[in-house]
Parts: C-alpha cells; structure tokens; sequence
C-alpha cells in the first residue's frame, strides 16, 4: 500500500469520526466530550481493521482532534444550545486513544544494541555475523558489519569442510590468495572462485563476505543476512495492527 492511499484511508476514517461526534453535540456538554473521545476510538479502530501502517505517527492523532473539532463546530453552528468553554475539549480527548498508542512506540522505541541510541529517525542494520541490530553511527559500511565484529575479528562463514567443498568443490592446493598474496602451506584451505577460479584463502574469502575479489561472484546459499544483503531498517516507527 502506498503512502497517499495510506493517508488518504486515514484521512476517510476522519468522516465517521467527525459524524460521530456531530452526533453526540445533540446530548449537550455530557455528548461533546464523549463524542470527542469517541472520534479517537473510532479512527484507532479503523486503523486496525485497515491495518494501516502509518509512518507518521504522530498524524492519526491529529486526524482524530481535527474530525472531533470539524464535527463539533458544525454541531454547534446549526444549535441553539450555548455550550460552555469546556466543551471545547472535546478534540483533545479524541487524541487520547491514539495518544497512548502513540507514547507506548516512542517509549518502546528499538535501540542500537551496540550504543543503545534510539533508533527512531536513523538507519540500522542486522549484523549477519552476530544479529544484533546496529544503528548507522555503528556500522562498518566499507565492511558491512558491525563495528563490534569488526574489533572482533568475528567470522560470518563456518570452517566446517563439508560446507566449503559443497560450494566450491575440491580445495586448492599451491598457488596464493588472490588478496592477501599468502601461499598455501596446508595451515589455512585456499578455495578457488566459481566464476573465475582465482584463489582465496578461507581467511579472506570470509573477510570479503563470501564475495569473489576479482569478478564480484558470491558464495550461494550465504542467505539473505550476509554482510553485502545486510537489511536496512526504517527509518521512522509505524502504527500497525
């Protein structure tokens, strides 16, 4: 769904809303502020049966008070009845459902488990080489890991044989790391590219992420969490079902 039919969906939800509170001006100052209160249920529970993703979350709020203070101006203006002041709080209760919906994300808002900065607002990745989630001042992007696996060294490809002869077949045997120039002495396996067969060794083929140095060629089967497919979060919380 795009966001102008998102907002456009929220914006519709506003009409019974804003009925509802038209409505509720017939029962005096006792109506109004239930009726305010009600333009807020009403959009919440619209948001939900829509499921709606909003990425503003601080709009649904002001669609409810702007469809509680249309309907109640347009209440007022075709009565008799003089309302006191405190009728006029009836916009403001119509943010209280989607209010608390909204403080409850702000406060539960995701951190960066590396710095533990809120998250709102900024890019954050999934590491794939330990899972956590790391917001953009965090990340290693020329690397594309986290800057704690980074300092760690820590590896994203296993060292099992078995994985490794099933993606590239046989090992290589003489000849050097078409990265780090090291020549094969049996302590560490070289593993030749699919695509162009020059050799890396285990080391530099897990330092590059699975990715061939010469023709950009990747290990398959690495899934859609290895550090050059790293998923980006968003950018701003959503108010979903």
């Amino acid at each position: 769904m795009t966001r102008l039919r998102t907002n456009a969906l929220l914006a519709a939800l506003g009409i019974p809303a804003a009925a509802a509170q038209l409505v509720a001006t017939r029962w005096g100052l006792a109506g109004n502020i239930v009726g305010g209160f009600l333009c807020g249920v009403l959009v919440l529970a619209g948001m939900r049966v829509l499921a709606l993703e909003i990425e503003n979350i601080y709009l649904p709020p002001l669609v409810a008070a702007v469809a509680s203070l249309l309907g109640l101006v347009f209440g007022v203006a075709g009565s008799d009845v003089v309302y006191p002041p405190t009728a006029w709080i009836a916009p403001l209760l119509a943010t209280l459902p989607l209010g608390a919906v909204t403080l409850g994300i702000v406060r539960r808002g995701k951190r960066c488990q590396l710095c533990r900065v809120r998250l709102r607002g900024l890019l954050f990745f999934s590491c794939p080489r330990c899972q956590l989630v790391a917001c953009e001042n965090c990340w290693q992007f020329e690397r594309d890991r986290c800057s704690l696996c980074e300092a760690n060294q820590i590896s994203l490809l296993p060292v099992d044989i078995p994985w490794w002869r099933q993606r590239f077949g046989s090992q290589v045997y003489g000849g050097r790391c078409a990265l780090c120039l090291r020549n094969e002495d049996g302590r560490i396996a070289h593993w030749a590219c699919a695509a162009c067969g020059h050799g890396h060794c285990r080391s530099c083929w897990d330092d590059n992420n699975g990715q061939c140095s010469r023709c950009g060629w990747t290990v398959p089967d690495l899934g859609a969490d290895t550090g050059v497919n790293a998923a980006i979060g968003a950018r701003r919380e959503k108010i979903s079902r």
